[in-house]
């Protein structure tokens, strides 16, 4: 024993360096001859006497992260008969060299069955054990992978999504009210030297738009932050507001069920972004909104008697693209109606 002590660790030594280095990037035939080559030795030097099946097991697991799971079982199955051929002739070899009797229940020279089946259990149950450890692990570094991964998606996702709902808000609160302030600054600056009468009304229509601008983004702040928005109050005095701006005849049956904040913003969104459309755009005299649950989910019908549009020609502009996302956003979808002199009936169906 003590003169194998040398051999013993030098052997060892060599396996040491040699496991410092793990070719997981190189071509397959390195990887192969990474596995085969050792486990060569780990037979070879077994015939001498030296035992190494602790190295022999740790290399069937490294081969399962470097190879494909057949390869693995090949490997292993390939190598237990030269394994247990060299450990039987070791034994034979240390019963003769022996200088005291070796009890039967540790080794019979005359019963090799009986070695080699005992041998075989234990190889067979060791290696699939290994095998089974070191799937467990590549799944389990394939699921992080996999999540690391999920993880970016969703954080760009989440950056989509933001910047998609920044731009919405942008265009729902200012949009509108930015682009009316930027035509009577030119109306001002157009007439300012030949009626600057009319140049200071337009100056004095633009500080009050921009007024409305510092309040239409107070509020969105203000309903943003709030916890107990109220949908139906708010929809009402969003009609309320388009009553008294204009010459519109309003009439509205709103009775919706209490939702989440960010549920009922959406909402309030959309149908803002409707009523802002009819003012500029339908030259209506009526508008009717309805809101309510229905057993298909909550449903908004908006209507008008304007002068409509060809909806096979319809270019969705931004405000009516932000109201598409914002139903698609809630899981819904919205429906436009419309044609020439026939007014627009828009409606929302979303899910409770």
């Amino acid at each position: 024993m003590y003169g194998r002590l040398p051999s013993l660790l030098g052997i060892y030594s060599i396996f040491v360096l040699f496991g410092c280095f793990f070719p997981s990037t190189r071509p397959y035939w390195q990887r192969f001859g990474y596995i085969v080559l050792p486990l060569m030795i780990i037979v070879f030097v077994r015939r001498s006497g030296i035992d190494l099946g602790l190295l022999l097991f740790i290399y069937v697991a490294k081969s399962y992260f470097l190879l494909h799971r057949r390869t693995t079982i090949l490997i292993t199955a390939f190598t237990v008969a030269p394994w247990i051929i060299s450990d039987y002739l070791a034994e034979v070899d240390w019963a003769k060299n022996s200088l005291e009797p070796i009890p039967r229940f540790i080794f019979d020279p005359g019963n090799p069955l009986k070695f080699v089946l005992i041998n075989l259990i234990i190889y067979i149950s060791a290696s699939t054990f290994v095998i089974m450890a070191s799937s467990m692990a590549v799944t389990e570094k394939e699921s992080r992978q996999r999540a690391d991964d999920l993880a970016q998606q969703v954080e760009s996702l989440v950056a989509t999504l933001e910047r998609t709902r920044i731009a919405r808000e942008i265009h729902d609160s200012l949009g509108h009210t930015l682009t009316d302030l930027d035509i009577q600054l030119e109306v001002a600056q157009k007439l300012r030297h030949h009626n600057p009468e009319l140049a200071f009304q337009a100056v004095d229509t633009a500080k009050i738009l921009a007024g409305q601008c510092i309040e239409d983004v107070s509020q969105a702040l203000n309903r943003m932050r709030q916890s107990d928005f109220n949908l139906n109050q708010a929809l009402a005095a969003l009609l309320d507001a388009a009553r008294q701006d204009s010459a519109l005849q309003v009439s509205f049956q709103v009775n919706l069920p209490q939702l989440p904040i960010h549920k009922s913003y959406q909402i309030y969104c959309i149908t803002k972004e409707a009523i802002m459309n009819v003012q500029k755009h339908a030259r209506a005299s009526q508008l009717s909104l309805i809101g309510r649950l229905t057993p298909d989910g909550i449903m908004l019908e908006i209507e008008d008697n304007g002068i409509g549009f060809d909806a096979q020609k319809l270019r969705t502009g931004f405000g009516i693209q932000g109201m598409v996302e914002r139903a698609q956003l809630l899981g819904g979808k919205l429906e436009i109606q419309t044609s020439y002199a026939q007014g627009t009936h828009i409606q929302i169906i979303l899910p409770a």
